[in-house]
């Protein structure tokens, strides 16, 4: 498996603290079956050139001390950036990987901000797809799970957390998790690990609830194939994404929210 979304670089973030827990880290996701990782750090405000240089020193050191521990993982760099973060799409670390092709964006977990549909269609219109980080956590989606899958329409593709199908952020998060998958609008499910122990990279659980529910096919796309397609900068293939009616979801009644304008 692949994980996308991991913040395994120490001192950068509210990740893993030092060298010590980053490796510990790894390890435990090496032991889940993880193979290869992308490190994203947080990006709250701005990425800079200082910025950009701290993070690409941190993780040349990781890779080398992952080298030399004979860890069998590969590593990649990009960044989990805030939607109203400042940003160069040219920055080595603004994409997975330094691909061009994809960028992970996170929303506040509380709000949907004004503005963030238009912020996800102009990266469109340059040629980067938004991956929008664990969309079942925000208060405003977990209201109204509609507005995810219209983030989808418009070309947006969403990453669950592992955590969220296996009950470790609440029920409530676990059944709009399972209604976005249900609804055919989730591309990825990664870790967000942040240590080793209450937050790990673990993968595994997840992957088995899907194939118990969804099946294999499945499984193996949301855990394996896009993530190695996201993180390479090739294309995925999309499922049709089923609408959401307008009564009542399980998780809660519809928000009046307007992202893209009026509907």
């Amino acid at each position: 498996m692949i994980d996308i979304h991991a913040h395994i670089l120490p001192e950068v973030d509210d990740g893993a603290s030092s060298w010590e827990e980053s490796l510990a880290i790894l390890r435990k996701g090496i032991k889940d079956g993880v193979r290869g990782v992308v490190c994203t750090p947080h990006i709250l405000n701005r990425l800079d050139e200082d910025t950009e240089n701290v993070l690409t020193q941190k993780f040349r050191r990781l890779k080398e001390k992952v080298r030399k521990q004979g860890l069998p993982i590969s590593l990649w760099l990009g960044s989990e950036m805030y939607c109203s973060a400042d940003f160069d799409l040219r920055s080595k670390i603004a994409t997975l990987n330094g691909n061009g092709k994809y960028i992970l964006l996170e929303l506040p977990l509380g709000e949907i901000p004004q503005g963030t549909g238009d912020r996800f269609f102009h990266l469109s219109l340059e040629g980067v797809t938004p991956i929008l980080a664990h969309p079942e956590r925000n208060t405003i989606i977990l209201q109204n799970p509609r507005l995810a899958y219209e983030f989808v329409q418009r070309g947006v593709l969403l990453q669950l957390n592992a955590g969220s199908l296996t009950g470790d952020f609440g029920k409530r998060v676990k059944q709009v998790a399972i209604d976005l998958l249900d609804h055919q609008v989730v591309h990825l499910v990664a870790s967000d690990c942040h240590n080793a122990r209450s937050r790990p990279m673990i993968l595994s659980r997840a992957y088995r609830a899907v194939e118990h529910r969804w099946g294999k096919d499945t499984a193996e796309r949301l855990f394996r194939v896009n993530p190695y397609r996201v993180t390479t900068g090739k294309e995925i293939t999309l499922s049709i994404p089923i609408p959401f009616d307008n009564t009542r979801s399980k998780a809660g009644k519809r928000s009046r929210l307007r992202i893209f304008g009026s509907r």
